[in-house]
């Protein structure tokens, strides 16, 4: 709705303009004010497209609002009208930028013909600047997507950035890093959105990554407060979807520098931690802490067992170090308990070692239960476990080779609904594993990877021009046309429609 202001002193000269806009069905709010201080302190607090003012008024006088009006505003449309039709005012009303200076009485053709004028000034005015919005909005999430994915970025786009994200010096931000085990996203973002939205507020911006992937930025804010919240959203994830989550909360952030850093930290994290667990973990606490695992004995225990079903000897002495760390740092626990975390471990170990000595492992694993102190406790379960990962190491998998497998599923199969879970049925491994030396390898993530070769294969679809846009998502595996049209545009900087147009 276009909103006018009129101002005059005289009250039967307001409704008469107010009367003709009504009258025309134009389609306008008008409001009133009866001098040009009132006006002024009016669009001080309120957005208004056009201003029709009187010359002549107490306290403040029309040039003078016009003048004022033209250099705080300059996008307002200024009509200003009186009774005075000397050519000095006339001249005024012109340096004041005014469209037009009508002469009282207003005649009704002059009007409808500067009101259907202005109107249109005024429609292509907004739809100009709502473009530009719409292009800066743009702008800002692919900067954003870019850094996330990448977490670097030139200097240009570093001025830009600091630009976008920090006007003033108190400016700051807080993210969220969330990602889940599926391709939760693409089947649930709008639902996401709305639990966003409920639990965080409508200051939370939302820039989607991949199917699995995705950032929140808001207002930075601490607490217990913020977990709090992320807890019910998670809770609604898993009532309805069941994905499996990570969520990753960094520092208060102010600079490009420091983003940049928290994002390098953040994808650190990602490589040490395996699975999703549905875990919410707080950057500053991971690195802040001696052992961020200090009192999550259990959790690292699942995370080890996921690293021995995957018979990666690396992955697995990496998992044990937290784990052995994150025993050494319990207070107040009995040794009972302790003596059976080592011995599962030893037997998760023991069922994948192919040819290893069940009397040797079963004497060895008894002695975990004579010992009374913990160093000698931990010493003998360090021994055992060596002597089976020695044995396991021999049995090495040709990781490159199962990557490479990936790769040529992916390739093969890019048309359909891949996910870390599917990739890692068919290639008979633990999701956790795949994810793991996918990563290792290639230095992405698998569904960055998946992500890339759909996106390719959607760009050459449109280039060659022979199916509609629709019919291109869902040949990239995408059923989702929304999700499809805002992750191209993610990649590209243009939606699908705009590539083909421009091809």
């Amino acid at each position: 709705m276009i909103k006018v202001l009129i101002v005059d002193d005289e009250r039967e000269e307001r409704e008469g303009i107010a009367y003709l806009l009504e009258k025309y069905g134009y389609p306008v709010e008008a409001v009133q004010a009866s001098n040009g201080a009132e006006a002024s302190k009016y669009i001080r607090s309120h957005e208004i497209d056009i201003l029709f003012t009187d010359v002549k008024m107490p306290v403040m006088n029309g040039l003078d609002l016009a003048k004022e009006v033209n250099e705080l505003q300059p996008h307002i449309k200024i009509i200003i009208f009186s009774a005075y039709g000397e050519f000095e005012y006339a001249k005024q009303a012109l340096e004041a930028n005014a469209v037009s200076y009508l002469l009282k009485p207003i005649e009704i053709d002059e009007f409808r013909r500067l009101m259907d004028d202005v109107i249109d000034s005024v429609n292509k005015t907004k739809e100009l600047h709502e473009k530009r919005q719409q292009d800066d909005r743009q702008n800002r999430k692919n900067l954003l997507y870019k850094l996330f994915t990448s977490a670097r970025a030139d200097e240009k786009e570093e001025e830009r950035l600091c630009e976008i994200l920090f006007p003033a010096a108190n400016t700051a931000y807080g993210f969220l890093d969330i990602e889940f085990m599926g391709n939760y996203f693409e089947r649930r973002e709008n639902d996401f959105l709305h639990f966003v939205k409920m639990y965080l507020g409508s200051e939370t911006e939302y820039i989607g990554i991949y199917p699995n992937k995705a950032f929140l930025m808001m207002p930075y804010r601490s607490g217990k407060s913020l977990e709090s919240q992320l807890k019910k959203l998670l809770r609604d994830i898993k009532l309805q979807d069941g994905d499996e989550c990570l969520i990753l909360l960094s520092s208060q952030i102010s600079t490009i520098e420091g983003l940049i850093e928290q994002l390098r930290r953040m994808n650190d994290i990602h490589s040490e931690v395996l699975g999703y667990g549905d875990e919410i973990i707080a950057v500053a606490d991971y690195y802040n802490k001696t052992e961020y695992y200090a009192t999550d004995v259990e959790r690292i225990r699942r995370q080890l067992t996921a690293a021995i079903e995957s018979k990666n000897v690396e992955l697995i002495r990496a998992q044990n170090e937290q784990f052995v760390g994150c025993i050494c740092s319990l207070e107040k626990v009995s040794r009972l308990y302790i003596q059976n975390l080592l011995y599962s471990v030893v037997k998760a170990v023991y069922d994948i070692t192919v040819g290893t000595s069940f009397e040797k492992v079963l004497i060895s694993a008894e002695a975990l239960f004579q010992e009374n102190d913990l160093r000698t406790m931990l010493q003998e379960y360090d021994r055992i476990l060596d002597f089976m990962l020695d044995s396991l190491e021999q049995e090495k998998v040709d990781e490159p080779r199962i990557v490479q497998s990936i790769k040529n599923l992916v390739e093969k199969e890019y048309m359909k609904d891949i996910s870390l879970n599917y990739v890692a049925d068919k290639v008979n491994l633990a999701p956790a594993y795949v994810s793991y030396i996918f990563k290792k390898e290639t230095d992405q993530t698998l569904v960055k990877y998946i992500t890339d070769i759909k996106m390719q294969k959607a760009k050459q679809l449109l280039e060659e021009g022979n199916l509609k846009i629709v019919q291109i998502g869902r040949a990239c595996g995408y059923e989702n046309q929304s999700y499809f049209n805002r992750l191209f545009k993610n990649y590209y900087g243009v939606t699908p429609k705009q590539y083909r147009e421009n091809v």
